[in-house]
């Protein structure tokens, strides 16, 4: 791998680490920074971004006329460990349900690449020389350019709900409730005193339910959850907790007026002011203003 081109890398990045001596995690980082990296689909606006304070509508907007945004830096080897710690434990939620039979979505099929939507105890989805692999449930709206994925789509337990699984450690506790750490630096007593979804998941949440009411619209879904279930794991000793939250499409109407707004702008080709400072502007939409 060390001989494989390196020049989508930061070449400093990559060179300091022949620098270290280890027996083995140098090698292991250098693959790391060697591997092909993909940004963000920017053709779309995403639920995660939209529902942050600091989103921009005039860096939304040359998103989706195309002008590149970089939006994330090659991953060291300690954020890709760490994302890959999430990834691991929404499979392992995720195969829980698909075990139970409950878990509806779209699946992929390794052998010819097709896609099926369906339940894990579906016939067409366990039966034959077929290996599928679940693809989660895409949520969209073409009216609003949203594009998103909820992490899995219950039936069968009930009545149907949306399921988002997030990994919980400190840096996300300091981020979104850094009140929990009362008295303490301890992130076990932190996570004890969690008692409700963070407030940025509930704004993700309600975007993936209205974006499924919103397919029901257009006729891409018979019906759609009206409960969205987080599931939160504490990465320090896989300690669990479960929200239900209600579907009320007061709480996203502003993020789809938002994008709504960034799309005509687009149509129009009337550049939107920066959403975050009308007046100085933000860092997103830096290399745009003039």
């Amino acid at each position: 791998m060390e001989h494989q081109a390196v020049s989508s890398i930061k070449l400093k990045n990559y060179l300091e680490t022949k620098k270290r001596e280890t027996r083995l995690m140098g090698s292991i980082e250098r693959h790391i920074l060697s591997k092909p990296f993909e940004e963000r689909n920017q053709n779309v606006l995403h639920p995660s971004d939209i529902i942050k304070p600091e989103w921009c509508a005039l860096a939304a907007y040359h998103a989706l006329k195309g002008n590149y945004i970089k939006t994330r830096e090659r991953p060291t080897l300690r954020l890709q460990s760490i994302f890959d710690t999430g990834h691991a434990a929404h499979a392992k939620w995720q195969r829980y349900l698909e075990e139970m039979g409950v878990l509806y979505g779209r699946w992929w099929c390794e052998t010819d690449g097709r896609h099926e939507w369906g339940l894990s105890n579906d016939p067409k989805i366990i039966r034959g020389a077929s290996i599928f692999e679940y693809n989660e449930v895409p949520l969209h709206s073409d009216k609003h350019r949203i594009s998103g994925h909820s992490d899995g789509w219950v039936k069968g337990i009930g009545d149907d709900f949306l399921i988002e699984i997030k990994t919980i450690g400190s840096g996300t506790i300091r981020m979104e409730a850094p009140g929990l750490f009362t008295g303490s630096q301890d992130v076990e007593s932190a996570w004890k005193n969690i008692r409700q979804p963070f407030a940025s998941h509930i704004r993700q949440g309600q975007v993936y339910l209205h974006l499924a009411h919103l397919m029901v619209e257009t006729g891409e879904f018979e019906s759609a959850p009206d409960e969205i279930v987080f599931i939160y794991e504490l990465k320090a000793n896989q300690d669990y907790k479960e929200f239900s939250v209600a579907y009320n499409p007061e709480h996203s109407a502003q993020y789809f007026d938002a994008a709504l707004d960034v799309v005509w702008a687009v149509d129009n080709d009337r550049p939107p002011v920066c959403t975050v400072d009308p007046v100085l502007g933000c860092t997103r939409c830096k290399p745009f203003r003039s």
